[in-house]
C-alpha cells in the first residue's frame, strides 16, 4: 500500500516537473506553447461558457485569449504550471469582463441564456432541473467582480488559494468576499421569487 502511494506521488512530482518545463519552454518554443493550448483550452472555454453564458461567445473569446497569451508569454515571469494557470486565468477574467462591458449588453445575454435553456418548471416545463435563468439573473445584479468570484469557485471550482492569485488579492479577502456574496446572492433571488409572486 505504501509503495502504491509513493509511486503514485512520484508520478505526480515528475509530471508537475514535466509541465513546469513545458511552461519555461514556451516562452521560447511554439511546440511547447501549442502543448500549453491543448492543455488549458476546455478549462478555459468552460470559464468562458459559465461566464458569458453563451457557446458561440466563449468561443471567440477562448480564442481571444489565447491569441494574447502568445503575444505576451515572452514577457511572463513564471517559472511553473500554477503561475501559468494563474496568469492565464488572469487574461480570461479581463477578457470575458472586456467582452462583457464593449459588445454586449448584459440582458441580452441573459436573454440567449434564457432562450437555450428551454422552459422553466415555474413556466409549465416540468422538470425539476435547477432554474438557470433566475439563477444567471441573479448573478448579473452582482458587481463584475463579485460574478468573476463566483464564476472561478462555483464553475471552474479554483480553490481560494489560485482565485487570490487571480484576482490579485488575498485568500482572506476572497473568502470574506465570497461569504458576502453569497449572501447577496440569495437576497438577489428571494427578491427574484418575490417579484413574480
Amino acid at each position: 500500500m505504501i509503495t502504491v502511494t509513493m509511486a503514485g506521488a512520484m508520478v505526480k512530482t515528475v509530471r508537475q516537473a514535466e509541465d513546469d518545463d513545458l511552461v519555461v519552454r514556451a516562452k521560447t518554443e511554439a511546440d511547447a506553447l501549442s502543448r500549453l493550448y491543448e492543455m488549458y483550452y476546455e478549462k478555459v472555454f468552460r470559464f468562458c461558457v459559465h461566464r458569458l453564458f453563451y457557446r458561440e461567445t466563449a468561443e471567440d473569446v477562448t480564442s481571444t485569449i489565447f491569441l494574447e497569451v502568445a503575444r505576451r508569454i515572452r514577457d511572463f515571469r513564471g517559472l511553473t504550471d500554477h503561475d501559468f494557470r494563474s496568469w492565464l486565468y488572469r487574461i480570461a477574467v479581463n477578457q470575458a469582463n472586456a467582452y462583457i462591458r464593449k459588445t454586449l449588453r448584459r440582458r441580452r445575454l441573459l436573454a440567449r441564456a434564457a432562450d437555450s435553456l428551454g422552459p422553466s418548471p415555474e413556466k409549465g416545463g416540468g422538470d425539476s432541473r435547477l432554474d438557470w435563468p433566475r439563477l444567471y439573473a441573479a448573478i448579473m445584479k452582482l458587481k463584475p467582480k463579485h460574478q468573476t468570484l463566483i464564476t472561478l469557485r462555483f464553475f471552474e471550482d479554483l480553490p481560494f488559494e489560485q482565485i487570490a492569485e487571480v484576482m490579485e488579492i488575498t485568500q482572506s479577502a476572497a473568502r470574506v468576499t465570497m461569504h458576502r456574496v453569497l449572501r447577496q446572492l440569495r437576497e438577489n433571488l428571494k427578491d427574484s421569487f418575490e417579484w413574480e409572486a
